[in-house]
């Protein structure tokens, strides 16, 4: 989709707004924000990219952010791309905005500039994952301290039904159930979930790996990374790789491992002869060095190996 093409759907189904023209400026923005939350998704060779791999994204984003209709045409991007796009978007729509300078390490975020309102943060990159699983929005910073304004807006503008309609309110209610489930039950209970998995077709890897990582982290927060683990693994696709989320259980000297289906869109769980399997066939557990679980679920996979060997 070309920027044009994108202009036009956005204008064909965007609300008819009520309120002041400010309050009608900042629905325009906040609905921008949202749709083009669902479009987008963060870049996952960056995310996962060394030093080198990064750079280079990065000064071809800087290349083209002058160029609204590349941006516009990619489904994964990052910051840069993200934010010019927004503020370009925006000002098709007469709305003032202008990009942040560059923070250490990089990163950028919109400001917009309402005409009767001190400008405000909009920092759609950080809010996808929670656009793309209708979670309570936290980077767009208008009304910063009055959630109920925003969600009145995002009420009307058809992102939820009501206010127990985020997502939160589902992880809340998970929380509530493991609240005395040992590591094994706590994560078998979250993961087979179904309201947990609901609307997330639209989610990419990071905001995958993002979003389950943080559920686990607010329902679990006491077995996260002692009893619990999360890492990212991979398979090569000719050049690419393909990536995806893996977490398990440690409790009475056994694991539990689970792998994120992105066919089915959902965690499934796997014994360890099949991580052994899926090993084999080019399977890498950990993107990164030294991620916290991925020596501990090797161990007890090869423990598992030993075992096989030692029956036949």
């Amino acid at each position: 989709m070309k920027k044009k093409e994108m202009i036009n759907y956005l204008r064909e189904n965007m609300p008819v707004f009520t309120g002041t023209p400010e309050e009608q400026e900042i629905k325009k923005s906040l609905y921008i924000y949202t749709e083009l939350g669902k479009a987008k998704s963060f870049d996952e060779r960056y995310y996962f990219g060394n030093s080198d791999t990064q750079r280079k994204i990065y000064d071809l984003a800087q290349k083209q952010r002058s160029q609204p209709d590349e941006l516009a045409k990619k489904r994964k991007i990052i910051c840069v791309s993200l934010t010019h796009l927004y503020i370009n978007i925006l000002n098709e729509f007469g709305i003032k905005a202008r990009a942040s300078e560059p923070e250490e390490g990089g990163h950028i975020n919109p400001f917009i500039m309402p005409k009767n309102k001190k400008f405000f943060v909009a920092d759609l990159q950080l809010d996808l994952e929670n656009i793309q699983t209708r979670s309570r929005l936290q980077h767009f910073e208008y009304q910063r301290n009055n959630q109920e304004e925003i969600t009145k807006m995002l009420i009307e503008m058809g992102y939820i039904k009501d206010e127990k309609d985020y997502k939160n309110e589902v992880i809340s209610k998970l929380r509530k159930k493991v609240n005395e489930a040992d590591s094994h039950q706590g994560l078998k209970t979250i993961l087979e979930n179904d309201e947990l998995y609901l609307g997330n077709e639209q989610m990419d890897i990071v905001e995958i790996n993002k979003f389950y990582r943080g559920v686990i982290k607010k329902t679990l927060p006491n077995y996260y990374n002692k009893k619990i683990f999360a890492f990212n693994c991979y398979k090569k696709v000719g050049e690419e790789r393909d990536y995806t989320l893996c977490m398990f259980s440690h409790e009475n000297d056994s694991v539990r491992p689970y792998i994120f289906s992105k066919k089915a869109r959902k965690f499934a769980s796997v014994d360890l002869e099949t991580m052994r399997k899926l090993q084999e066939e080019g399977l890498v557990l950990g993107v990164r060095q030294k991620e916290n679980g991925v020596n501990l679920l090797k161990k007890y996979i090869n423990n598992e190996v030993v075992r096989k060997d030692k029956e036949k």
